[in-house]
């Protein structure tokens, strides 16, 4: 029974509900809900992912094995910490107010049933559905983000010119004839006023047990987290794309994009059959994560 009337015209309204699924394995997941539902993944990081449902509804998938099999429900508001006010002064079993990353306000909250339900507002996971946010680049195939183990490569060091890289590149690629798909390892991602060179590796991918050829060298490509890009096999000017996708998913949550040069930040170019794959590796900041245990 009601005791008291609510006076919603001041009280937040909450603006949409998202639920969040907690599994064992992140990766695992994603590719589950992508292949079976057709979900596709918008912001992403190694424990937390945000996916869209269908257009403009979104779910998020958080890897915590202690809470697999259980989901949560989300209230998106649009004054978190007014809400809170109001919660608490109404006796509500409420948390304590966070403020986490972009200015997300974030809380539990409980039913006098024992229900919990988040409570939040901020940009994270609504951003991603805004066309402005997406990779909306028009020779760009597809997108995704992989975990990518070691790689073993044997390859020649080429200098090359910035403006015009093809031809060295062909030339090198012609030297190795292995019989195996091309991989250029650092290859040009920015254009410096005054730089006219840039040096890089033309490769091929190697077994583990396989010996170097004479005169290559060897190139042990760590494992690493990728953003992958990918192009049409005949597109001559995917390069120019770099500066743009780079920018992009520097801009995405979560992700801490790792400059070129740093140790252990190999960029790679995989010429495949019937598409260019450009991996452009990423971390995941320190001050870019929230528990939202």
């Amino acid at each position: 029974m009601i005791t008291k009337p609510l006076n919603v015209a001041h009280m937040p309204v909450v603006a949409s509900v998202i639920p969040t699924i907690f599994v064992t394995n992140l990766q695992d997941a994603l590719e589950w809900y992508c292949r079976c539902l057709n979900f596709r993944v918008l912001a992403y990081n190694p424990h937390f992912a945000t996916l869209e449902m269908s257009p403009g509804r979104i779910c998020w998938i958080h890897q915590d094995a202690a809470r697999k099999g259980q989901g949560q429900i989300n209230f998106h508001v649009r004054d978190a910490a007014a809400l809170h006010d109001h919660l608490e002064r109404e006796g509500a079993d409420v948390d304590p107010l966070e403020i986490g990353v972009a200015d997300t306000h974030w809380y539990m909250l409980r039913d006098p049933d024992g229900n919990s339900f988040g409570v939040w507002n901020g940009l994270f996971g609504l951003n991603e559905t805004d066309n402005v946010n997406r990779p909306d680049f028009p020779e760009l195939r597809s997108y995704r983000f992989e975990k990518m183990p070691s790689k073993r490569c044997v390859g020649i060091p080429v200098t090359v010119d910035v403006n015009h890289p093809q031809a060295a590149i062909a030339t090198a690629a012609e030297r190795l004839k292995l019989g195996e798909r091309l991989v250029i390892v650092n290859p040009i991602l920015e254009r410096y006023a005054g730089v006219k060179q840039h040096r890089l590796w033309v490769c091929s991918e190697l077994s583990i047990d396989a010996a170097v050829p004479g005169g290559l060298d060897e190139l042990v490509i760590p494992e690493q987290n990728y953003a992958v890009f990918s192009f049409k096999r005949d597109q001559k000017d995917f390069r120019s794309q770099y500066s743009d996708i780079y920018r992009w998913l520097g801009q995405q949550f979560g992700f801490l994009k790792t400059e070129p040069g740093a140790a252990g930040a190999y960029h790679l170019e995989m010429m495949l059959e019937d598409r260019i794959d450009a991996f452009i590796p990423y971390a995941t900041g320190l001050d870019e994560t929230h528990d939202y245990d």
